[in-house]
C-alpha cells in the first residue's frame, strides 16, 4: 500500500516555526488517512486524509494560520489544544485566505508556550496534493487603536481625502457605536 506522510496523526505532527512575515512550506496530503479518536472539525467537508503540524504559541497569544494553493485548491484547516492524545477544538476554517478557496485562522487568546495542534485536509478528499501553510504573528496595532490615541484630522473648505488602515487594530474600550455592523 501507498506510504502515508509522517505528520499523518497528531503525534507525529510536523512542527512549524512562527515567523513575522508569511513564508509559505510546501507539504503534502497525498496518501493521508483520517485520524482516529479526534473531535471532527465541523467545516469544510472533511472526509479524512489530514495531516498535522504543531506551533508553540508566543507570548503575545496570537497567531495567524494560513495556507496556500498547489495540487490541492480547496482546503480546510482546524487548530486544536492538549495534547496530541487528547485534543480540543478551538476553530476551523473553509475558504478565509486570500489564496483561493484555502482556510485561515487569526486566533488571539491562546496561552503562551502551550502548543497548538494544526489539522489540514483537502476538501472532500478528493484531490489531494501539496499545498502551503505558513504560521505568523499579527501585526502591532496602529497608533491610533484607541480612542485617546485618536489621530486628529483637519479641518478644510474642501474634501481632502488621506488614507489610513485598520490593519492590526483591535476592539476598542469604548461601548459599540450600534450601528454599520
Amino acid at each position: 500500500p501507498p506510504v502515508a506522510p509522517t505528520n499523518d496523526n497528531p503525534c507525529n505532527a510536523t512542527p512549524l516555526t512562527v515567523s513575522v512575515g508569511c513564508n509559505y512550506t510546501t507539504y503534502t496530503t497525498e496518501n493521508a488517512t483520517n485520524s482516529p479518536g479526534v473531535p471532527a472539525p465541523g467545516c469544510s467537508n472533511y472526509a479524512g486524509g489530514d495531516v498535522w503540524f504543531s506551533v508553540t504559541v508566543p507570548a503575545a497569544g496570537s497567531l495567524i494560520f494560513d495556507t496556500q494553493t498547489g495540487v490541492v485548491t480547496d482546503g480546510g484547516m482546524a487548530i486544536y489544544s492538549g495534547t496530541c492524545n487528547a485534543l480540543t477544538l478551538i476553530d476551523c476554517d473553509d475558504d478565509l485566505s486570500n489564496n483561493g478557496l484555502m482556510p485561515m485562522i487569526s486566533a488571539t487568546g491562546l496561552t503562551p508556550g502551550s502548543t497548538v495542534w494544526i489539522r489540514f485536509w483537502e476538501y472532500a478528499n478528493d484531490n489531494p496534493g501539496t499545498f502551503g501553510i505558513c504560521v505568523t504573528t499579527p501585526p502591532p496595532p496602529p497608533t491610533n487603536d484607541e480612542a485617546c490615541t485618536a489621530y486628529t484630522l483637519p479641518v478644510n473648505n474642501s474634501c481632502t481625502y488621506t488614507t489610513y488602515t485598520n490593519v492590526g487594530s483591535t476592539t476598542s474600550s469604548v461601548p459599540d457605536p450600534g450601528c454599520g455592523d
